[in-house]
């Protein structure tokens, strides 16, 4: 159990950025895959969506915890490669959208250097042959589960 009431956490945007990151908002985030799931399906192309859970129990307190998030977000950003992209989605996590299939998503994963981190859940869920609608369900399961 954390050390601090998840409710004390920062989690708000303009519509643009999230307030606490400056990460993409969830609502520009969802906009940018619609597109990109058009695009990958016109060519042909397989996408992957990394849910990546920060966990709240290994924190003291609000300030920490929120100041993980940050870094996070910063490592990201710094990270990341062109036409990949992410957004805190959650009170604790973020979502990235990878331009690759799940077995190549992990390599991204571990140069990224993520899997050693205790504090983080991570997971993956591939496109596939799954529609806009159902791909979010599963992702969103496996977020907020």
């Amino acid at each position: 159990m954390a050390g601090f009431d998840l409710r004390e956490l920062e989690f708000q945007s303009d519509g643009v950025t999230d307030s606490l990151t400056s990460s993409m908002a969830p609502a520009l985030f969802h906009e940018n895959l619609k597109r990109e799931v058009a695009t990958a399906g016109r060519e042909g192309r397989e996408l992957t969506l990394v849910s990546i859970t920060v966990q709240p129990d290994n924190f003291l307190s609000c300030g920490e915890f929120q100041e993980s998030l940050i870094a996070l977000a910063f490592h990201l950003e710094k990270g990341l490669r062109g036409g990949d992209f992410f957004a805190r989605i959650s009170d604790c996590g973020f979502w990235i959208l990878l331009r690759t299939d799940e077995e190549k998503a992990k390599g991204v994963i571990d140069r990224l250097d993520l899997p050693r981190r205790n504090e983080l859940s991570i997971k993956l869920a591939a496109r596939k042959l799954s529609d806009y609608a159902q791909w979010i369900t599963r992702v969103d399961q496996l977020h907020f589960n």
